[in-house]
């Protein structure tokens, strides 16, 4: 059933002994236990299929909801916003080298799940895993549909007519649709995610150009990348490392990636590739986009905040460097990759309980697949957690909880309504769970380094792959105020409820199914092909190493 990762000869000779493997042993043990077994598509996905999963950053979407944040001038970076998003993918890309670590050694439908389970210890593969994916559901497997429903409904409301279905109707929608993708196979549903991405790239490139050829407001210039603008250190009050901690929320979601290993005909190549090579390119379109922007508004509107707190700044430039038209299209460019999106992360979340179902560490039903093997029960999870975060809409009343008093005393919104004020929060929630996700990765992946190579680039790049998450969270937590009426910190204390959930779910399976965690995982046998410093950046074979 899973021919591709039978490890070859079940041994390992370390010098004139014979050891058996830790994966085979725990390959037969799971077979003579109660795991759910259940399986996925033919392995025949190849790097450009987990280049769209890697496209779950959705980097239209954030260009549109996220990048004006990091210039912030109270928080963020203000005019050196094009820098601090540099920073920040220089950070995140160490993030993606060390995932890659383990995606070279490792594959399977849970990704992190198999991950953490062989290259850390079973216990803190599974923890880590199940916190994973329900923060996910408060992202991009629920939190969404939220964005969805605000953006369609805009968008009906500004050029269609006034009246019409309720908001949440868009996002159920976009709902069914995803659903019925993932349902009708993963190639589908990666082909309809290509398909919104190229569709939305290209207009979004446009108009970064034209701007960028019309000398923007006040000139071509290279200021922002001096941080004496603000200050390279600061934070509250506006600085370069404030902008950097806002603009890593620009990355997260690219681990999708490795969520179809198990269907991949050389997962250990074309993760990597598509992890690293899609951040890189994400950091540079990121950047090209600030630096267009910042230009587009001028220093002094962006110093003022005039980008940051616009509600709509991709169509404030595209009006006024090509035409009200091209805002419209650009619209449409917004939706088509939240969809994108939308779609990758289901098949992230889909594969995750899938796989901790066919363990036995969920409930069996989670291991079922379709006709056309998708994990169609899996998938259903972003159902729950779509019409989860709709009904919170209803019940919460977030719009007049975050904001600020203004110097007259009157309390001043951040967002206009509950809907959009509950899907920066759960986004932000998910955010801060996948970056916890991603803290755990990296000091786990010291091991891997110390095994794999052992050169100190290795741990420097390890290093900086740690301190990018934790920095991530003092700059979100670090500013004032303190209080329910800060949305960051509602969020960390919805993140550590996920955490207490996560706990009380792993008690559970600890008592009841003990055999079922210390053999979680047993199906993904390690990489049994040459060492990843033995390849070459192609990831292709430097030649026979093996010791004379």
């Amino acid at each position: 059933m899973f021919d591709c990762y039978i490890v070859s000869a079940t041994r390992t000779q370390v010098g004139t002994s014979v050891r058996p493997t830790r994966e085979v042993d725990r390959m037969s043990q799971a077979s003579e236990g109660d795991a759910t077994t259940g399986a996925l598509g033919k392995k025949n996905l190849t790097t450009m299929h987990a280049v769209a999963q890697a496209l779950a950053i959705g980097p239209m979407f954030s260009v549109a909801l996220i990048l004006g944040g990091v210039s912030r001038p109270d928080i963020g970076a203000g005019w050196n916003a094009t820098l601090a998003v540099l920073l920040a993918g220089i950070g995140v890309l160490a993030i993606a080298y060390t995932i890659s670590l383990y995606a070279r050694k490792y594959a399977g439908a849970g990704a992190v799940y198999e991950y953490l389970t062989h290259g850390a210890h079973p216990w803190i593969g599974v923890f880590t895993a199940g916190f994973f994916f329900v923060g996910s559901l408060f992202l991009g497997g629920g939190g969404i549909y939220l964005g969805l429903s605000v953006l369609i409904d805009n968008f009906w409301v500004a050029h269609v007519s006034d009246s019409g279905p309720a908001w949440w109707i868009w996002g159920m929608i976009a709902l069914a649709i995803v659903l019925a993708l993932n349902y009708f196979g993963v190639r589908l549903a990666i082909r309809a995610m290509l398909t919104f991405a190229v569709v939305s790239f290209i207009p979004m490139l446009i108009l970064a150009v034209v701007i960028i050829a019309k000398g923007g407001k006040e000139g071509n210039t290279l200021s922002m990348f001096n941080p004496g603008e603000t200050s390279l250190f600061g934070i509250t009050g506006g600085g370069v490392l404030g902008g950097i901690l806002l603009g890593i929320l620009l990355f997260v979601g690219f681990e999708a990636a490795a969520s179809i290993g198990e269907e991949s005909a050389d997962p250990h190549r074309s993760i990597p590739r598509a992890l690293i090579g899609t951040v890189a390119v994400a950091a540079g379109f990121f950047v090209l986009m600030s630096y267009a922007f910042s230009i587009g508004y001028g220093q002094t509107a962006v110093s003022e905040g005039l980008w940051a707190f616009s509600p709509g700044p991709v169509g404030e430039m595209a009006t006024l460097y090509v035409g009200s038209w091209f805002a419209t299209l650009l619209e449409i460019v917004v939706i088509l990759d939240a969809m994108a999106l939308a779609l990758a992360i289901c098949v992230m979340i889909g594969r995750g309980f899938f796989a901790l179902g066919r363990d036995g560490l969920l409930p069996a039903f989670f291991a079922k697949t379709s006709r056309r093997d998708t994990p169609w029960v899996g998938n259903l999870m972003v159902a729950v957690g779509g019409i989860g975060l709709t009904l919170l809409v209803f019940a919460t009343d977030y719009a007049a909880q975050f904001g600020f008093m203004d110097e007259a005393g009157k309390f001043i919104p951040f967002f206009p309504n509950d809907q959009f004020a509950t899907f920066i929060l759960a986004a932000t929630i998910g955010s801060f769970a996948i970056e916890i996700v991603y803290l755990v990765l990296a000091i786990a992946a010291f091991r891997l380094v110390r095994a794999s190579g052992n050169k100190w680039w290795q741990y420097l790049i390890v290093a900086v792959a740690v301190a990018t998450p934790i920095l991530g969270f003092y700059g979100a937590l670090n500013p004032q105020p303190h209080d329910h009426s800060n949305f960051n910190w509602v969020a960390a204390a919805w993140t550590i409820g996920l955490l207490v959930l996560t706990l009380i779910w792993f008690l559970i399976v600890m008592v009841m199914r003990r055999d079922s965690l210390d053999n979680a995982a047993a199906h993904a046998a390690e990489h049994r092909g040459v060492a990843p410093l033995d390849e070459t950046l192609a990831f292709e074979s430097a030649g026979d190493t093996t010791p004379l």
